[in-house]
């Protein structure tokens, strides 16, 4: 099936609130991702996405176009520094600053802890960690920093790091280090211009946890407000926070789950 999406979410945002800013956003192609680039450029931002897979991108792109915005794609593999360096060559060359960044690539696995394997685990890390790591200082480094402005916002996995996830020790334990990063960062560079956040979705149904094989009714019960989580959603909360009205908030980790992460056991 196709996951519903929210376009009410996204209708109290101001088109042209962004207009001249230049957006980059990992894990462009699909889900949040691309609900994101999409909102951006609607919203005036001259956006570039960037991923492993180009025909995912330029399907993104050609959606952009389509509707009036513009979109460029930068197939990359965010798990290499030389490929980061690359792609930020690509993207400063054609745009000359960056001034947005979206941390949403990301991946594990289900697995119990003790059958993870120690390259199985440095996997998830490299990616969930160490690539949000290098890409969003680079960008704070040749872009950012020298003309005093930014904005990062880096996407966790669904449900807050502040507490494991049964199954989840390799993911949990990036995203926690995501969290530490986005509230050091925020005190480093507050200064000097950069407002840093993270974002805890809830249970966003993409076509990603479609193939997890769960019924979406029987997990939307164990969620307070009876729903899984929209792309869109998560799209709007970060269109907020990267427009003005953002501005004042920074260090911190949104949580915006439809109350998941405060549900304990309930007798109805």
């Amino acid at each position: 099936m196709t996951p519903p999406r929210r376009p009410d979410a996204l209708a109290v945002l101001a088109d042209g609130s962004l207009k001249g800013q230049v957006a980059l956003i990992t894990g462009g192609g699909t889900g949040i991702g691309r609900a994101t680039a999409e909102l951006l450029a609607r919203l005036g931002a001259t956006v570039a996405v960037t991923g492993r897979r180009a025909e995912l991108l330029n399907d993104t792109v050609a959606a952009i176009a389509a509707a009036g915005g513009h979109a460029s794609a930068y197939p990359c593999d965010i798990r290499e520094p030389e490929h980061v360096d690359a792609l930020l060559d690509a993207v400063l060359g054609d745009h000359e600053r960056i001034d947005l960044l979206v941390n949403n690539a990301g991946g594990q696995f289900v697995s119990p802890a003790e059958d993870i394997s120690y390259n199985g685990f440095r996997a998830v890390e490299r990616l969930n960690l160490d690539a949000t790591f290098y890409i969003s200082t680079q960008v704070a480094k040749r872009s950012m920093l020298p003309n005093g402005f930014g904005k990062i916002a880096s996407i966790t996995m669904s449900m807050t790091p502040h507490r494991g996830i049964v199954g989840m020790s390799h993911s949990s334990a990036a995203r926690a280090g995501v969290e530490s990063l986005t509230a050091t960062w925020a005190q480093e560079w507050g200064t000097r211009g950069i407002r840093t956040i993270a974002v805890a979705p809830g249970i966003v149904h993409t076509e990603a946890w479609e193939r997890y094989g769960l019924e979406p009714e029987q997990v939307a019960a164990v969620v307070p407000i009876r729903r899984l989580q929209s792309v869109d959603d998560v799209a709007a909360l970060l269109g907020f926070w990267l427009s003005p009205a953002g501005d004042y908030i920074t260090g911190i980790t949104l949580v915006a789950d439809g109350g998941f992460n405060v549900t304990g056991p309930t007798l109805y």
